[in-house]
Parts: structure tokens; sequence; C-alpha cells
């Protein structure tokens, strides 16, 4: 046991001495870094005061060598200003001798420009009595002139001005005339290459479809029957549908058959009395006599449904949009109305085609084109019952259901109804004469346009007193002139509507041919 206690009081003392050298090695090891850092800072110190005295020599030299070279430069600098002084000095010595030569000079033309204002005085007033007696010894001539000629100066004068002007004139008209027909040559050529263009562009992919107006009749029976006294078919037919119903006998031949010809009144009503009596004809008597007003309103609202798909398919065709559908009806219901056997429906479609087509190449708007050829012959649908153009009916029905003030008056202007001077009236005129003057758009269309001009010539022959007359405008208008010894003025007016009675009796003719009677007398006599 002792044994066991002396280790652990030699252990306990050991560790003792440890802990008491750990101790003081822990409090005077600051004490030791403290002395180094010292050390080092003094070694630290030291080096930097030899850099700094280092630096400051190096920075005294350097700064004694630069103050060396500023003063060698400025004593340089001072001798080149020195020197460009002294050249400066001289320059202005040169200048100041020039100055005083100049002065001198200025002097001398001073004194001379003050002598010549002092002649131009002396000239001046030498010009103003000359001037006077020349002025004097002008009037003087002038009179003398005047007395050996007879005749005033002012005449002269006035002839002389005259004369110059109507030589001006005629040299300005000469001039026109030779612009105008440059003009005229080189818009031909211009227009018929337009024309082509329009032409191959465009290519229908229709048959023009023929209208039929008349229903052939093969049975004596109901020949007999429609012709008794008392039978009121065609009659009844005729006042519903307000269309001309006639029972023909064309020729002596027996293999001819016998024809009912519809004519006049509104296309659809008149198709609609056409196919009537075709479904009508093919029944009993009885059935004829009393079933003729529901067959045909049955017709009649069939084809109506068509026409307002017509317009409708007119207004697809042509993309056009916001068309009234009274328009569009209108539009459709000239499918049943030719104009020389022309279906106007596709006549119509067709010239909207071509009128937006040179409007494109004209560089018109060709939606604009397009609906005043749309327009243009709906009036044919309705002209029927109500009197006037065809075109002015287009234009007033154009206006009553919206459309705009210049598209109304285009459509007027087509045939030359209403003066308008623009492009779109130009391009439909164009449109609708290539559609009704191209091959096959129209039947016998010399023929029977030569037919109408005899037919008028003789009609207008006829009265006495015609002096002279001339057809224009298509046959459209008849221009007269009368003798004032034969006609007077009161007869003129009386005379204007004889004529245009005997017109409209004995010629057949589309749309209207208005008369213009004129009566003028002339006195002349020559010196």
């Amino acid at each position: 046991m002792e044994q066991y206690e002396t280790v652990i009081i030699y252990a306990l003392f050991t560790v003792l001495v440890v802990f008491t050298i750990l101790f003081m090695i822990l409090k005077f090891l600051p004490f030791l870094e403290r002395r180094e850092n010292l050390s080092q800072k003094k070694e630290v110190l030291n080096e930097a005061k030899k850099q700094y005295d280092t630096i400051i020599a190096e920075a005294k030299l350097q700064a004694t060598e630069h103050d060396k070279i500023l003063q060698e430069e400025l004593e340089s600098t001072i001798s080149e200003e020195i020197e460009e002084l002294k050249n400066r000095e001289i320059e202005l010595e040169e200048q100041e001798k020039y100055f005083s030569q100049e002065e001198s000079r200025v002097h001398k033309k001073e004194h001379a420009s003050t002598e010549r204002a002092s002649q131009l005085e002396k000239v001046k007033s030498r010009y103003q009595e000359m001037q006077g007696l020349f002025n004097q010894s002008q009037l003087e001539s002038i009179k003398h002139l005047e007395n050996r000629a007879r005749l005033d100066a002012n005449q002269i004068k006035n002839h002389l001005s005259q004369q110059n002007v109507e030589n001006r004139q005629l040299e300005c008209q000469k001039v026109l005339k030779s612009l105008n027909e440059e003009l005229t040559a080189s818009s031909r050529k211009k227009a018929q290459r337009v024309l082509d263009r329009v032409h191959s562009r465009y290519s229908p992919n229709f048959v023009w479809p023929k209208a039929v107006n008349v229903v052939e009749v093969n049975n004596e029976k109901i020949i007999q029957e429609l012709t008794n006294e008392g039978h009121t078919l065609l009659d009844e037919l005729a006042e519903i549908s307000e269309t001309t119903i006639k029972l023909l006998d064309p020729t002596n031949d027996q293999k001819t058959p016998n024809i009912i010809k519809l004519a006049g009144g509104y296309g659809i009503f008149r198709e609609a009395a056409r196919l009537t009596l075709v479904e009508l004809l093919a029944t009993s008597p009885r059935q004829r006599n009393h079933k003729a007003k529901a067959v045909y309103d049955k017709h009649k609202q069939k084809i109506e449904h068509e026409a307002v798909l017509l317009g409708k398919e007119a207004i697809r065709q042509l993309r056009l949009e916001k068309v009234h559908p009274e328009i569009q009806k209108l539009v459709g219901a000239l499918n049943w109305r030719t104009s020389y056997r022309q279906n106007q429906w596709h006549h119509t479609v067709e010239v909207a085609v071509f009128a937006g087509i040179l409007a494109t190449e004209l560089g018109i708007d060709p939606d604009e084109a397009k609906r005043v050829g749309l327009l243009h012959d709906i009036g044919k649908a309705i002209d029927y019952r109500i009197e006037g153009s065809h075109a002015v009916i287009s234009g007033d029905y154009a206006d009553r259901y919206g459309e705009t003030r210049m598209i109304c008056d285009t459509v007027m202007s087509h045939h030359a109804d209403l003066l308008v001077e623009s492009p779109l009236a130009y391009v439909l005129r164009a449109a609708d004469t290539l559609s009704g003057a191209r091959p096959g758009a129209r039947v016998n269309l010399e023929e029977g346009y030569q037919i109408r001009l005899d037919a008028i010539a003789e009609a207008v022959k006829s009265f006495n007193g015609i002096a002279d007359f001339a057809i224009m405008n298509g046959g459209r208008e008849v221009h007269i002139q009368v003798d004032h010894k034969i006609v007077s003025e009161n007869n003129a007016i009386e005379l204007t509507k004889a004529i245009a009675k005997k017109i409209e009796d004995d010629v057949a003719y589309p749309g209207q041919i208005k008369v213009m009677v004129s009566r003028s007398y002339e006195s002349n006599s020559v010196a």
C-alpha cells in the first residue's frame, strides 16, 4: 500500500510540475512574441528609412535633371518667340507702308469720283434736254404721219396688236392641233394595248342562253278552243301577267305549228305566263279554265326565288359587299330580259367583270367599277312600267337603295343621259360596249341596226319642211333641222311630238329615242 501511495504521490507531483511549466510558458510566450515583433519592427523601419532616403535622393536627382531640361526648353522657346516677334515687327512695318500707299490711292480715287459725279450731272441734264426734244419731234412726226396717212396712231397700234394676237393664236392653234393629233394617236395605241390585255385576261366559260317567248300549239282542238269567242285563258293570263299574249298563224303551210307569242311586261311575269301555258295546254279544257291563276302563281313564286338566287350568284362571282336585296332581285330578274337576244343577266355580270379588269389596268378602284357594271342595266327589268331611259331608271333605283351619288351618276351616264366626265364613267361605257359588240354576243346586230336607222329616216322624211336630219348616238337621238319658211316657231313643238309619235308607231327599237327639232333664220350679205 505504501508503495502504491508513493507512486501516486510521485505521479501527482509530476503532473503538478508539468502544469507549472506549461503555465510559465504560456505566461511568458506573449512577452517573447512582443519582443520578436519589436525587433522585426525596428528592422522594417530601418529598411524603410533606407528606401526613403534612396527615393528622396533619386527624386532630387530627377528633379534637378528635369529642371535643367525645362530651363533649356524655356530658353529655346524664348529665343524662338523673340525671333518670331522680330519677324512680325518686320511684317507690320511692311503692312503699314502698304496701307499708307492705299490711303493715298483712295484719296486720289475719291477726287476722281467727285469729278465724274459732276460730269454725270452735266450729262444727265443734257440727256433730259435731248429727251424732251426727241419727244417733241416724235409727236410732230406722228402728227405728220397721221395727216399724210389720214389714220389715227391708236388705230394703227390696235391694228398691229390685233394682228400680232391673231398670228399668235394661229401659231397656238397649230401647236395644239399637233399636240392633239399626237395625243390622239398615243391614246389610241394605249387604249388598244389595254383592250388587248383585257381580252387576253377574260375567257367566259358559259354559253349564251336562248330566250324563249313562244309556245307552240300542235293540237287543232286546242287552237279552235283558244280562238272561240268567250274563251278567257289567254286574256286572263295577259291581265294577271301584264304581258301581251297573241295566238299567231304564221303561214298557210300546214307543217308549220301555230304559235302563242308573249311580249312585253316584266320578264319574270312573262316567263311565268309561258310556263303556265305550257302546263295548262297539256291538261284538260276544264282544268285550263279554272287553274290558270293558281298555276301562274306557282310558277311566278318559283321564278322569283330563282331570281333571288341568281342575284346572289352575281354578287358572289363579283365578290361585292353591301348590295341591297332588292337590287340583287332586280339583277336576277334580268335573266328573263333580252336585248338583241342577248341575255341581260349574263351581259350584266360580263360588263362588271370587264369593268373590273379595265379599272385594274387603268389604276382605278376595281370594286367601284364592278359595282357600276352590276347596276348599269337593272332598269331594264322594270322599264316596261316606268317612263324614261333604262339608264336613268337604274340610277334612280341605285340611289333609292343606298348607293353613293358617284355610283348613281356613273350608271346614268353610260348612255349619255347624264354627262359625267370621270375615269369610272368611261370604264363603264367601254365595258358595256365590249360586252355588247364582241362576236356572238348579239344576233343580227348590224342588220337590225341598219333596218332601224332606215325606218327612223323614213319616218322623219314623211313630214314636210324637213331641211336636214342626223341620226346619232346609235339611233337613240334624232337631230332635225327644219325650213323656217315652212315650219313656224309655234308649229315646231307640234312637229316634234308628231315625229316622235310616228317613230314610236312605225319603228321597232329598244329603250327610247330622243327627237330634237331646231329652226334657225340666217341673214347674209356681201360687201
